[in-house]
């Protein structure tokens, strides 16, 4: 089994992976904590943050449904799963859980976000109980 937190390029070597040694694909998304500001929203119109949150939650159910399509459409078996907790900490009880073998993580090349990826990968090598491999996006080409 192969485990991945998706981002667009991960997803493709997951899928390429699990391929090439015929085994399922299963699919992370994780479902982080809602920001801060919810706390304020909900003294001023509890409405508002359950409408916020069914929001959120059929944007992350729908960053789901792509992944699992997507490897489908390759004919590889896939499983999607939300995992409600902090990224870290979500993607580690996940992985334990499910004996994975092998997580792909996608990183976006974002200067101000390098230092932040990098430390994300240290702590899943550091905690995770598989071997971690870390793809890095792709430049997309403009088109003319």
């Amino acid at each position: 089994m192969t485990t991945l937190s998706h981002r667009g390029d991960a997803l493709s070597v997951g899928i390429e992976l699990c391929k090439l040694f015929g085994v399922p694909l299963q699919t992370i998304t994780v479902v982080e904590p809602p920001p801060a500001y919810t706390g304020l929203v909900l003294a001023i119109d509890p409405s508002i943050v359950q409408s916020l949150e069914s929001d959120r939650r059929r944007s992350y159910e729908s960053l789901m449904e792509i992944a699992v399509a997507e490897g489908r459409l390759h004919s590889i078996e896939v499983t999607g799963h939300l995992v409600e907790a902090k990224e870290v900490d979500g993607i580690i009880s996940f992985l334990r859980a499910k004996s994975a073998d092998l997580l792909t993580i996608g990183l976006q090349q974002h200067n101000f976000h390098v230092a932040r990826h990098w430390s994300t990968v240290a702590s899943f090598e550091e905690k995770a109980p598989c071997s971690v491999l870390a793809v890095h996006a792709m430049p997309r080409k403009e088109k003319r």
